[in-house]
């Protein structure tokens, strides 16, 4: 077994196409229906070339499956519900991390329509993803209202 993975190791850094397959294959994240994966080609390449990258890419990658159970976990604490969540790599120390979560109830406290709120959260590792929505209060009321007055239509 060990000979397997020291073979798998040596290949995946051959060009950008295999260790987009090797990162497809090893990693939980890509194949997860909750959220999606995106990481450019560019990532990838660059990846093969510079350790540094590579370790810091599969880092973020092993982190993400904790990362988004816990996102849920908080979003659904509130009373609400992912809707979307892609996570997008595009280059090193850049991950751009779009979410659309809904309210269970409505504006009116009445179960029914769903409210939705968007957010895109920038962060340098996955670790922060979890730091911003924490603070990121899009995902908690409407923006009018946590500035303190109610706009008017």
């Amino acid at each position: 077994m060990l000979k397997e993975d020291q073979k798998d190791s040596e290949v995946r850094y051959k060009n950008p196409s295999v260790y987009e397959r090797y990162v497809r294959k090893h990693f939980e994240c890509m194949r997860a229906d909750e959220y999606q994966v995106k990481i450019s080609e560019r990532l990838y390449y660059r990846a093969t070339k510079d350790k540094k990258i590579e370790q810091w890419l599969e880092m973020n990658l092993a982190m993400l499956p904790c990362c988004m159970k816990s996102l849920s976990d908080m979003i659904t604490v509130t009373g609400g519900h992912i809707v979307s969540c892609v996570c997008h790599m595009d280059n090193y120390n850049n991950i751009s991390t779009e979410i659309c979560a809904a309210d269970r109830l409505s504006g009116s406290g009445r179960p029914g329509s769903d409210r939705t709120n968007r957010s895109v959260i920038r962060t340098t590792t996955v670790g922060e993803i979890e730091e911003q929505v924490r603070y990121n209060s899009i995902f908690w009321t409407p923006e009018a209202e946590s500035a303190g007055f109610k706009a008017k239509a």
